[in-house]
């Protein structure tokens, strides 16, 4: 079997998954962690069982809706295991991150000679493409920041005296995507400002499933991004 690119990056967030846990994963699990339909996921993860990197069990269903109903899950193989040892899946995310916020970074250092609008479109091309939640994740941010900038750049300033404030490096992030929000109310109709909102809610749900350590890492890019982007 062909392991391609994407089925390599499903394959990582699934043993991710399981080496967090311990369990086998539902593929709705993994659907959501990586921004794609349960469908989507449900295909490629069983191409990944047909080359014997995914093994295939049941088990009885906790939800309300469908108690005592028997649901899909799927398990790592040893071969899965020995091909994505834990440094080497740490490393690709490291990697991808570090890539990630270099380049947004030096976006923001240059918005100012830059067409706002040419930014978000280009960033949500790109976005369309990205399943590695944190590094969707930055890329938000990014997004976020060039569109307050557009249309409101002195509030700039007052948006970073709030996020001062917030305690908890999810509350910063989530303080954050909600200004945004408040300044898209006025025009939900706007293309561009649809396709954002879709990304704010992805990005909510990313930060709400991401661990400590990529919640800091996103609220000090946050911080970094908005006092260079001055």
């Amino acid at each position: 079997m062909n392991l391609t690119q994407r089925r390599k990056e499903f394959l990582h967030k699934i043993v991710n998954l399981f080496r967090q846990t311990g369990l086998p994963v539902h593929y709705a699990t993994v659907a959501q962690a990586l921004g794609v339909s349960k469908w989507t996921a449900y295909d490629i993860l069983k191409e990944l069982e047909k080359g014997d990197f995914l093994r295939r069990e049941y088990t009885l269903s906790r939800s309300k809706k469908a108690p005592g109903r028997s649901m899909v899950v799927f398990r790592p193989t040893e071969k899965a295991l020995k091909l994505l040892p834990p440094q080497e899946v740490k490393s690709k995310t490291q990697e991808d991150w570090s890539t990630a916020r270099s380049k947004l970074l030096s976006l923001v250092d240059n918005m100012k000679n830059l067409n706002p609008q040419k930014i978000k479109e280009e960033l949500l091309e790109e976005m369309s493409r990205i399943e590695l939640p944190v590094v969707f994740s930055a890329y938000t941010i990014a997004l976020l920041i060039t569109h307050i900038h557009e249309i409101n750049s002195r509030g700039m300033a007052a948006l970073k005296h709030i996020l001062e404030l917030a305690p908890k490096p999810e509350l910063v992030l989530s303080l954050f995507a909600g200004s945004a929000i408040g300044t898209m109310l006025k025009s939900m109709k706007d293309t561009v400002n649809s396709k954002i909102l879709s990304c704010i809610r992805r990005f909510e749900d990313h930060i709400s499933e991401c661990d400590n350590q990529e919640r800091r890492l996103l609220a000090s890019f946050l911080t970094e991004a908005l006092q260079r982007s001055r």
